[in-house]
């Protein structure tokens, strides 16, 4: 009965690998996701109504209307496929956090000490450019989708250990998945989301140098504060900087990337 069970589930695995690759929008590359488009929408939704349930938002009036403003420019410069296929909202978190973060559903949530520390709108159309990136390149299905296929792999794998095993191979492999792939987004994401970020903005009017100056601020203040790169979410902040810098001057040099909403291959393998 159990070696069937095995089977089963193998097969599954196998089949999940086969029909669940997806072309991943504006950077042309095959993504593992399980996610239809409703379900990426129902999940964000769900979301988004318990962090706001949970969370206080910023009521002031001037920070919340700078906000959307550099929000709506942003979105507004979308193709129109992109601008109608999400649910695009902004809130701004009243918590003194320099940080940012994207739901599926084109929720995206600032918190207001992100606002207290960019300088301009440039700045902040950098930072809510790389968000929206999150959502257009389904970032936030490909996580939730690695996470089932690694919560299946768990039961192939610890089907094969004996009951008195079982309970230390499950936290072994469990600290295995997180450190993989199951923090909030892997490096390779986070890179995908700095480059078309730096896209949109660019395709909204923003000043692009405006993003290297930011970084350059993240490296002063945060580089001697980060946890090892290989146990981080996001690229070390000098690396970050240095393929930003080259980002920017690729773009300009060929505008019409810009204008055709796409990233080449070329660009995605920068150092």
């Amino acid at each position: 009965m159990e070696k069937k069970y095995l089977i089963s589930l193998i097969g599954v695995l196998v089949s999940f690998l086969l029909f669940s690759c997806a072309e991943r929008p504006v950077i042309h590359e095959h993504a593992f996701i399980l996610l239809t488009h409703y379900q990426e929408m129902s999940l964000g939704d769900e979301a988004a109504r318990e962090i706001l349930k949970k969370e206080k938002l910023v009521k002031n009036p001037k920070i919340v209307k700078k906000v959307k403003r550099v929000f709506d420019r942003l979105i507004k410069a979308l193709p129109p496929k992109f601008q109608k296929l999400y649910d695009w909202k902004v809130y701004v978190i009243d918590k003194d956090i320099i940080n940012a973060f994207a739901l599926p559903n084109g929720n995206i949530f600032v918190y207001k000490g992100l606002i207290d520390f960019v300088k301009n709108d440039d700045q902040l159309a950098a930072v809510l450019g790389h968000e929206i990136a999150h959502v257009i390149l389904r970032h936030g299905a490909e996580k939730v989708s690695q996470a089932l296929l690694a919560q299946l792999g768990g039961y192939i794998l610890l089907s094969k250990v004996s009951p008195a095993e079982r309970e230390l191979a499950a936290k072994l492999y469990n600290l295995g998945i997180n450190v993989a792939f199951l923090l909030p987004y892997s490096r390779k994401q986070e890179k995908e989301a700095d480059i078309v970020g730096i896209l949109i903005m660019m395709r909204a009017g923003y000043n692009p140098d405006e993003a290297i100056k930011l970084w350059e601020k993240m490296v002063e203040k945060f580089e001697k504060k980060e946890p090892p790169e290989w146990l981080s979410d996001h690229p070390a902040s000098k690396e970050r900087l240095d393929y930003i810098k080259k980002v920017v001057e690729f773009l300009r040099k060929h505008p019409q990337y810009v204008e055709k909403f796409e990233i080449p291959q070329k660009l995605l393998e920068v150092d």
